[in-house]
């Protein structure tokens, strides 16, 4: 934890000051905090498999902690494939749909397969309460991000994008918050909450998701200058702290798994 909140106030300080920009090129010190960012990434997937290892393959829990883990490690690459993408088109304009999105998209897929699995397991495979549950929520979770999309694309926001490109991009966000609806669900459900913190993270994901897409959609042309520098602040530390949440948590159950709660 300690750690964490030292990177943290390292990313807010490199964001900032740009403390280096007299010793890298533009393209190392636009990407330092994307670097950054990209340790608790990591970390939090390497975390997702250690809890993955603590159980057999036959038991129900390893493909529960094997999604999870394969999703956090899709975001990864994500993470790395937008820095590639920025040093291919650092003086170009990117293009709409981009790798790094299909890493997302496969990311939130096995990450809500995690969740499947969980409710699965909570309900038992025989009861079907889980299962509607969940793809009710996901249904919704479409119709919701296709009805921001047509109200977005009505106001004109993200102008001049196909709107499968809007619907992707609303589509973030709305992903992040329906499945971190089903992480508080699991909270309640487990009372305590323990295995159900590692999801917690994607309702910061959420926000910062949120403010990114607002940004995409130059809705910061319409706020002043005050609240854009307020998101901005919200978004970066937002953004790593998801990570770091759902890499503690999972840290903390592998801790439990390999060492026995006392």
């Amino acid at each position: 934890m300690l750690v964490s909140v030292i990177l943290l106030i390292l990313i807010v300080w490199v964001y900032y000051l740009e403390p280096f920009s007299q010793f890298l090129s533009p393209f190392w010190n636009n990407n330092l905090v994307d670097i950054l960012i990209l340790i608790p990434a990591v970390g939090a997937a390497i975390a997702g498999t250690l809890v993955m290892r603590q159980f057999a393959k036959s038991e129900t829990p390893y493909r529960i902690w094997q999604a999870f883990a394969v999703g956090l490690w899709f975001w990864v690459a994500g993470e790395v494939s937008g820095m590639i993408y920025d040093a291919i088109y650092w003086d170009l304009e990117y293009p709409d749909f981009r790798l790094v999105d299909i890493f997302w998209l496969l990311g939130y897929f096995f990450l809500g397969l995690s969740l499947y699995y969980q409710l699965r397991l909570v309900y038992g495979t025989q009861n079907r309460k889980g299962r509607r549950f969940y793809l009710g929520l996901v249904v919704l979770a479409l119709l919701v991000t296709a009805g921001l999309t047509n109200i977005a694309a009505r106001s004109g926001l993200g102008a001049g994008s196909a709107w499968i490109i809007l619907f992707i991009s609303v589509l973030y966000p709305v992903f992040d918050l329906t499945e971190g609806a089903i992480a508080i669900w699991l909270s309640l459900l487990f009372r305590r909450g323990q295995w159900s913190r590692p999801w917690w993270g994607l309702i910061l994901f959420a926000l910062a998701d949120s403010i990114n897409t607002f940004y995409w959609l130059g809705g910061y042309d319409r706020i002043s200058v005050t609240a854009q520098g307020a998101l901005d602040f919200i978004s970066l530390i937002a953004y790593p702290t998801s990570y770091m949440i759902a890499g503690l948590a999972l840290l903390s159950n592998y801790f439990v798994l390999h060492y026995g709660e006392d």
